[in-house]
């Protein structure tokens, strides 16, 4: 505790063996204290001080204007400078962690626009490229390209529409598994559409089971997984299973496709320990808090992911 005085020094006080020693000499010449500028600002006439030691930050806390500090003031400004310590470290972490989730949020938007927005246009760009040839060969037939163009521009807007309702602070809802299967059957025209790829999905128990946000990330998930298989495979077909089984949704995407350019099963950790793999799905699938195992030879590939399934909200 410091007081300025009518002489030309400071009285100070510190702890001293769970005392309070008082000093009359003035202290030496840049070593006051506090420093005569911040005095100035904050007008001090006395004051007490004690330090501010969190794990991110570090200061001092000052209680300004009382000369009558008594052994529980000093007690009472220690504890309240531990509390100021620990409220600007909560602070601090919180405003560090709403960093990172922003960051991951960018990442897995990206993620999201390319493997389905972006793969997509590119699909409608190599039909536009069949219609310019069409349109000198083949009249009725580019007619019906062009038509076909169309309901993939169309089913991209809707994909978009609903890309941007779920960047809203109330996404619309995917209405469970019932919507869900639609939006399934609406994908697999598309890939059809797109790369002659035939797909049939069978969704087993799971009607009434999943959450709306869980719909969502299982239709983003499926939707990367076939259209590796889509442009990547050179397959023919690819049949999609999901079931619940107990607290896991167990997911088997098998396709007649060429394969990985390893030959064998593997399982996430052998996966990620090689770096085999479609890289952004093993992230999908690992931000998910599930696991992918991957069994690759020519003609039969099967990806089995198994995830933790929340239930829907009563």
């Amino acid at each position: 505790v410091w007081e300025e005085t009518d002489e030309p020094w400071l009285y100070l006080a510190q702890h001293a063996g769970g005392g309070v020693e008082r000093w009359r000499e003035a202290p030496p010449e840049g070593d006051e204290p506090v420093e005569e500028s911040l005095r100035r600002r904050f007008a001090m006439d006395g004051a007490a001080s004690w330090p501010v030691q969190g794990e991110i930050v570090q200061g001092r806390l000052f209680a300004l204007g009382r000369r009558d500090f008594e052994a529980d003031h000093r007690a009472l400004g220690e504890i309240a400078a531990q509390r100021v310590a620990a409220e600007l470290d909560q602070f601090y972490l919180t405003r560090r962690l709403r960093t990172a989730a922003v960051t991951e949020e960018r990442v897995r938007l990206a993620c999201d626009l390319h493997d389905g927005m972006l793969q997509s246009l590119t699909g409608t760009a190599l039909q536009l490229q069949a219609l310019a040839r069409l349109m000198e060969e083949d009249l009725p037939a580019a007619r019906e390209q062009l038509r076909e163009v169309q309901r993939l521009i169309a089913a991209d807007q809707r994909d978009l529409r609903f890309f941007i309702e779920e960047l809203k602070p109330m996404p619309r809802a995917l209405g469970g598994p019932a919507d869900l299967a639609d939006r399934l059957a609406e994908l697999a025209a598309r890939l059809k559409r797109l790369w002659d790829l035939g797909v049939t999905f069978q969704l087993t128990d799971l009607h009434g089971q999943l959450s709306e946000a869980f719909a969502r990330q299982l239709y983003r998930l499926l939707r990367e997984a076939l259209f590796n298989v889509a442009r990547h495979a050179g397959a023919a077909s690819a049949q999609v299973e999901v079931a619940r089984r107990g607290g896991a949704l167990e997911i088997a995407v098998t396709d007649d496709g060429r394969g990985f350019p390893f030959t064998g099963r593997y399982d996430f950790a052998e996966l990620n320990r090689r770096k085999l793999g479609p890289v952004s799905l093993k992230e999908r699938v690992a931000a998910l808090g599930g696991a992918l195992a991957i069994d690759s030879r020519p003609g039969c590939t099967r990806l089995e992911i198994r995830l933790p399934a929340p239930g829907r909200p009563r």
